[in-house]
């Protein structure tokens, strides 16, 4: 297709554009082709558009800087944008939210895409809207179900994807392909074959190269979940391949993780580990908070299983920090008990066998002193009087289970216990960072599960528990 044509009036040429964008999206090839076409659009919204075709314009420039350059927050920005345009009763907004709650899932923004999408799936079911918008909504809501590790949700989203589909669509083929995804996340090999053998039928003849990226990227991950790292990796590769000829970098950046889980399992740990440390600011860079954590989770389970408890205890915060708050923590690659196993491995080891080993020491008898890393903490270096309190009340209270009920009971005992309860995040949260530097990653030395709080037996020294209990 030709260069734009600068001598258009700007509507003429946002349309030809938008067109010209789009047949180059439904090829999944040729990515390479899009910039002049974007920049035309980026000229016409300058020159001026109506609302309707400013939203047309902006999505086209989201869809391009999610699949071409892989960068979630700008696409992000143009959805929100051309999603400002638009009232609730034009048939393009449903299509919109869409395609904005597939970039909120990749941001890491997993329980706000949830919500939204969920919203907008019910508005679907109004008569009259079209179908590619509700099949577009379900892509996104299967995606953020299989982000969050829901398989089994996402393919009942997907029943009866792949029947009798004889001329498919983009749209159609990445329904087949997220419903191979969630078969492998559940382990069906059965159905992860058939569903694979459909798939790589339908795509050799269109030659859908970023589509056959995404083949190879599932195919990847249930290599992974079944144990055959080996397999994994070479589809890993083949994912980076496929996405490069199409000019797709969103390909390249998420064959970067399953490629790094691979080398992990094969024990080529250096190898991981230098392709985790050069992807993670890229990930960070373009938005892809998930990637990020994901990889961080995943330095975690490398610095343990070398040994390295406090490097892995440091990843891991860092992983958590990456996402935002309260979003949970999730690597659907490894399994639904993968976290907890890693935070029973960090948490079980000994307590330590003197002060020396501790990463925080506390002598409570006489004079209280607390130090973390060695360094002892002044009255300067408390975040508020509470804090302090705060870590007073847990180690009279045993130090180990303790309700949050009864902590927040103890120190604010006027408040409401709504507002109680936020007092105490705010001190656990200061707690946690003492003796952090401005921009360290905080050592997870007080946790917090199910309603109680404990301080962590392998990083805690207490004089008068001669170690945490």
């Amino acid at each position: 297709m030709s260069d734009p044509d600068q001598a258009l009036a700007p509507a003429e040429r946002a349309a030809e554009a938008c067109q010209a964008i789009d047949a180059i999206l439904c090829a999944a090839r040729g990515f390479e082709q899009l910039e002049p076409w974007r920049q035309a659009l980026r000229d016409s919204l300058e020159a001026g558009l109506p609302a309707r075709p400013r939203a047309q314009a902006l999505q086209r420039l989201g869809l391009v800087a999610l699949l071409r350059d892989g960068d979630v927050a700008a696409a992000g920005q143009h959805l929100a944008q051309a999603l400002e345009q638009l009232d609730a009763a034009d048939p393009n907004e449903l299509l919109l939210r869409a395609l904005a709650g597939i970039a909120d899932s990749l941001a890491g923004r997993l329980v706000r895409a949830d919500v939204r999408l969920s919203d907008a799936e019910l508005g679907s079911r109004a008569a009259g809207l079209p179908a590619p918008a509700r099949c577009w909504l379900e892509i996104a809501l299967a995606l953020n179900r299989l982000l969050r590790g829901d398989g089994a949700g996402a393919l009942e989203l997907l029943a009866g994807t792949g029947d009798a589909m004889s001329d498919p669509g983009p749209a159609e083929l990445l329904r087949l392909e997220l419903a191979l995804y969630a078969a492998a996340l559940l382990g069906c090999r059965e159905q992860v074959t058939a569903l694979s053998a459909r798939l790589a039928l339908l795509l050799f003849p269109l030659r859908l190269t970023l589509l056959e990226a995404g083949r190879h990227f599932v195919l990847g991950v249930a290599a992974l979940r079944q144990g055959d790292a080996l397999r994994a990796l070479v589809h890993a590769e083949e994912c980076a391949s496929a996405g490069s000829r199409a000019g797709a970098g969103l390909a390249g950046l998420l064959a970067g993780l399953l490629q790094a889980q691979a080398l992990a399992d094969l024990q080529r740990a250096d190898e991981a580990r230098s392709l985790l440390q050069q992807l993670g600011p890229d990930w960070g860079r373009l938005g892809l908070s998930l990637l990020a954590a994901m990889g961080r989770f995943e330095l975690a389970r490398l610095e343990a299983q070398a040994g390295e408890l406090d490097r892995a205890r440091q990843a891991l915060a860092t992983a958590r920090t990456l996402l935002p708050l309260g979003e949970p923590l999730a690597s659907p690659h490894r399994g639904p008990d993968s976290l907890l196993e890693l935070e029973r491995r960090l948490e079980g080891g000994p307590a330590p066998a003197s002060s020396a080993q501790a990463h925080v020491r506390i002598h409570t008898l006489g004079e209280f002193v607390v130090e973390i890393r060695g360094r002892r903490l002044y009255d300067r270096d408390w975040k508020g009087q509470r804090t302090k309190s705060l870590l007073l009340a847990l180690i009279h209270e045993g130090g180990y289970k303790v309700p949050a009920e009864r902590l927040s009971d103890l120190l604010w005992p006027d408040s409401d216990g709504d507002q109680a309860q936020q007092n105490l995040k705010v001190a656990l949260h200061r707690l946690r960072r003492l003796g952090c530097a401005p921009g360290e990653a905080p050592v997870n030395w007080i946790h917090v599960r199910h309603g109680q709080v404990s301080l962590a037996r392998s990083l805690c020294w207490v004089d008068t528990q001669a170690g945490c209990n």
